[in-house]
């Protein structure tokens, strides 16, 4: 085998050994990225459990300031609707048939709009689309329910935040309170964040992204997004400017209770690992380069959105994008520090959520016998 060189040896001739070292492997260049490869910071772990602690002192703070309320999602803390669908996967071709789309089939699935700040839908806001999908052979949630994939969106195709080291400080700053600091001394995440509002007339009529990027069967990375199926009409609603702060509820309740609605499930392949990083959240994959093929359809049926005792039930669930099939694991560092965070926090809010319903039901029968 030949020797590599000495690269703490003085050269004579220094331009030429430095590169002569840098094609043998000297120095700290780190090799070129695969397709699907992921590089994880020895930071992490750390920066995971201070955003859990945080978040979770913020939430404990609110149980004891209203132990009567739930307590507000972190992020998406308006849900606008949780209507129930059905998960249409059909024959597709080799390259598209993985994990949960290996085969045709149809599984039964909940999905959650929301606004990510704001309660008055008339605001321009990020929308956020969270999918449960049940009964999905070989996945499984991080709390080990069985059969069990979420997939998580939202109406931009990018995060402001799209590293761990920026989620960690925007999450410092908004338990804290000081979001302004944040956003004034991370400039490009106010620009993504300012680009990202908008004032939606209907959430059936508008895209979604997963913003951060998943594992695709082997050795393949991709992107999701939700778009409204092709040849769907286009949904009527109340024009965004009206007096109703809850609009886009309403409109989406009209919609399904006239009949059913169309969203389909797509994936777009990572090309190029420069160009479309796997550790960088705030950086879009160009649809030019890739664009997005649709795996499956989301099938809502007519149905009522707007029923208190269904937005109850909708504030008890948790969604995890680590809830899945293997073949579909979340990739990248956001996605990563997401993990922990989201069971902690998640499982604190279905725990007070839980103890509500619990009292609730007492209050309504004192003797603790049937309805």
């Amino acid at each position: 085998m030949p020797s590599r060189p000495d690269c703490g040896r003085r050269p004579r001739h220094a331009g030429l050994v430095l590169m002569l070292a840098a094609v043998a492997g000297c120095g700290d260049a780190e090799p070129p990225l695969a397709i699907a490869e992921e590089r994880v910071s020895p930071a992490e772990s750390r920066l995971e459990a201070e955003m859990t602690e945080w978040i979770l002192a913020r939430y404990r703070r609110q149980r004891s300031a209203h132990p009567e309320r739930p307590i507000p999602r972190f992020n998406q803390p308006k849900t606008l609707a949780c209507p129930s669908a059905v998960l249409r996967v059909p024959d597709l071709p080799e390259r598209l048939a993985r994990g949960l789309f290996a085969r045709p089939g149809e599984y039964p699935a909940t999905l959650r709009f929301a606004n990510a700040t704001r309660q008055d839908d008339r605001e321009k806001d990020l929308r956020g689309l969270s999918i449960r999908v049940e009964a999905v052979p070989g996945a499984s949630g991080v709390d080990g329910t069985p059969g069990r994939q979420d997939f998580l969106l939202n109406s931009h195709p990018v995060l402001f935040a799209g590293t761990p080291e920026a989620f960690h400080a925007f999450v410092e700053a908004a338990t804290d309170e000081r979001m302004w600091w944040y956003f004034l001394s991370h400039p490009r995440s106010l620009w993504i964040a300012w680009q990202a509002r908008d004032r939606p007339d209907s959430l059936l009529d508008m895209p979604f992204w997963s913003t951060t990027p998943y594992r695709y069967g082997e050795g393949e990375a991709v992107k999701y997004a939700v778009r409204p199926c092709d040849g769907a009409p286009s949904p009527t609603a109340a024009p965004a400017g009206g007096d109703d702060p809850d609009f886009l509820r309403h409109a989406l309740a009209g919609r399904l209770a006239e009949g059913g609605a169309c969203l389909a499930l797509q994936v777009q392949f990572q090309q190029d690992p420069e160009r479309m990083p796997i550790e960088d959240a705030s950086v879009a994959w160009d649809e030019s380069r890739s664009p997005f093929h649709t795996v499956a359809r989301l099938t809502l049926p007519a149905q009522r959105v707007d029923d208190p005792a269904a937005l109850s039930r909708c504030e008890g669930m948790a969604f995890n994008p680590w809830n899945g099939h293997p073949d579909h694991r979340p990739l990248g560092g956001v996605n990563r520090v997401r993990r922990g965070i989201y069971r902690a926090v998640g499982a604190l809010r279905t725990e007070h959520q839980a103890s509500l319903a619990s009292s609730a039901e007492a209050g309504r029968h004192p003797t603790g016998g049937s309805p």
